[in-house]
């Protein structure tokens, strides 16, 4: 059974850059954590959505419990509007088999 993990907030007016960089640091960083099958970052606006998918639960507590989520909340929380959220789920059906990736 896989897990997903969303991340969410709102950028605040002027931070844009600086979010970004942070944000785009720490899909690299998640994405290197033991059991992290994918990383993505979306934006539309200053709306932010991080999606993380885990090979498993204990992955994913591993990762959300671990110095690396601290780390992110730590360093994004001040550029955000509010606290950022973060909700994890068990992926109960999943239609892709493989990643489409793009040349950024």
């Amino acid at each position: 059974m896989m897990y997903t993990r969303l991340f969410y907030g709102t950028i605040q007016t002027g931070k844009e850059t600086e979010a970004l960089a942070v944000l785009t640091e720490f899909v690299q960083k998640a994405k290197a954590q033991r059991g992290c099958l994918l990383g993505q970052l979306l934006q539309n606006g200053h709306e932010i959505v991080g999606i993380s998918i885990w090979a498993t639960k204990e992955d994913l507590a591993a990762y959300a419990d671990g110095e690396v989520a601290r780390e992110l909340f730590a360093r994004i929380t001040p550029l955000f509007m509010g606290r950022p959220t973060a909700r994890s789920y068990e992926v109960k059906q999943s239609l892709s088999d493989q990643v489409i990736t793009t040349a950024a």
